[in-house]
């Protein structure tokens, strides 16, 4: 019996990745999710420095597999802002559809899943990092500040790269060169919140 437990949970982790992602997770955040999706990842920080923790949740739909099986394109994968107040209870401050990339924007890579940590913080910043690294090579990184005055989450910076596999037959030649690199910067005159952001080409 105990054999059969113990081949169950080792089964469950890899049929229920999100299941077991979503562990640790406020029930007052949990309750807020749509439905129909599941968590990816999540991760806390004390971001607005008010001594309780917050968090960083990325969902996709449940069906995100059945429907990109379907030759449909692939669902976004919305990335949402909690943070906690005084009485415990969490509000979603932020929600932005377009920061995690979804499941068929990296060619033969999920750009989220198969990249390097999909989400780091420190401080006040995080940054998403979508990454390929079968066939097309790139990283797009795109960074967040908390801003106290916004009361919320602004633009920082983007970093854009893309990697080519060099012409050249010499034995000591670099697997891949960098082709191509991209840095936008936040205008301080001009901030752009979290929800309003779109990473456009």
């Amino acid at each position: 019996m105990k054999i059969i437990y113990v081949l169950f949970l080792l089964v469950s982790v890899f049929i229920f990745p999100s299941a077991i992602q979503a562990q640790g997770l406020p029930v007052n955040i949990s309750t807020q999710l749509p439905s129909e999706y599941e968590v990816m990842t999540f991760m806390s920080m004390d971001f607005n420095s008010d001594g309780l923790l917050d968090y960083i949740v990325v969902i996709h739909r449940k069906a995100e597999r059945k429907i990109a099986d379907q030759g449909k394109p692939a669902p976004r994968r919305p990335l949402l802002v909690f943070t906690q107040g005084d009485n415990g209870e969490f509000v979603q401050i932020s929600r932005n559809d377009h920061l995690v990339y979804a499941a068929d924007e990296g060619g033969q890579c999920d750009p989220f899943l198969d990249g390097e940590e999909g989400i780091v913080a420190k401080g006040l910043f995080f940054t998403v990092q979508n990454t390929t690294a079968c066939g097309e090579h790139w990283t797009d990184y795109l960074t967040f500040r908390y801003s106290p005055a916004h009361r919320n989450f602004i633009f920082h910076k983007r970093i854009f790269e893309n990697w080519m596999t060099p012409n050249s037959n010499a034995t000591d030649a670099a697997a891949l060169v960098l082709e191509k690199r991209v840095v936008s910067t936040a205008r301080k005159l001009n901030p752009i919140s979290l929800d309003n952001y779109r990473p456009n080409p």
